[in-house]
């Protein structure tokens, strides 16, 4: 069942100004890491699989097959179908278009000097890192890591924008040199490219605060939406608990409020 059908009255909701689904916010949090294929999803803690569901409808608990009758398996199936349903487009959502931010900004603050800044390249690594720690997608993978998702947008705005922040004014150093190199070399009017050097960095700053606010608000709204399905999704946990207690130890969808 897709998303729309599952979650349509929160869709629905969403577009109407008089009833937003901010107003009905809930605190969610996953309290395991997830890893989705096509035919696979894995609980995750530090590397290890703790569950694993197959093709929907076959439940191991660390490694070991466990039994269910087609009711139970039912159940089982209802609930790999809802974090589908959420997932996969709130990784996809958070991880479209930042490495190709960062790939801009390495290659407009390149462009100032003739010389490659290897602090820019570094520290874009650690923002990379630190995205990748938390949300992961490739060709056949989605990934999530433990965390609230009501806070996703504190993670860009707050975390991701200090070390993009950081990686281009930490250049600084490196266009400086390059620049001082040629007004020794008399390549160019010295003051005039610092001038421009400037204006550009507070370009790229502001254009970085309004890119990842945008993204926030983007998986803001995503979350409030998700919000009564992600109910819906720890209800059908609870069932699936009730039929199989040791998944209680592997409790992934913790709504707080």
């Amino acid at each position: 069942m897709s998303f729309v059908t599952r979650c349509g009255v929160s869709l629905l909701l969403a577009t109407l100004p008089l009833f937003s689904v901010a107003q009905s916010k809930c605190d969610v949090e996953l309290g395991h890491g997830l890893i989705i294929t096509d035919s696979v999803i894995r609980i995750v803690d530090n590397g290890q699989t703790r569950v694993q569901i197959n093709n929907d409808n076959q439940l191991l608990i660390q490694g070991y097959w466990i039994d269910l009758s087609e009711r139970e398996t039912q159940v089982l199936n209802e609930y790999s179908k809802g974090i589908r349903d959420t997932v996969p487009e709130l990784v996809s959502l958070a991880t479209d278009g930042v490495n190709l931010g960062l790939s801009a900004i390495e290659q407009v603050v390149e462009g100032m000097s003739d010389k490659k800044p290897e602090v820019l390249q570094t520290q874009l690594q650690y923002v990379e890192r630190a995205l990748m720690d938390k949300f992961k997608r490739g060709d056949d993978f989605f990934f999530i890591a433990p965390q609230s998702l009501s806070k996703i947008d504190d993670f860009f705005t707050k975390e991701i924008s200090q070390k993009i922040h950081s990686a281009v004014h930490g250049s600084l150093g490196a266009i400086l040199m390059s620049l001082g190199d040629a007004f020794k070399s008399r390549e160019g009017n010295i003051e005039d490219r610092i001038t421009d050097m400037g204006q550009r960095m507070d370009i790229i700053t502001k254009e970085i605060d309004k890119s990842l606010q945008k993204k926030a608000q983007q998986l803001e709204s995503k979350a409030d939406e998700y919000c009564e399905c992600l109910n819906t999704l720890d209800e059908t946990e609870a069932r699936l608990q009730a039929i199989v207690p040791r998944l209680a130890a592997y409790d992934l969808v913790q709504i707080r409020s």
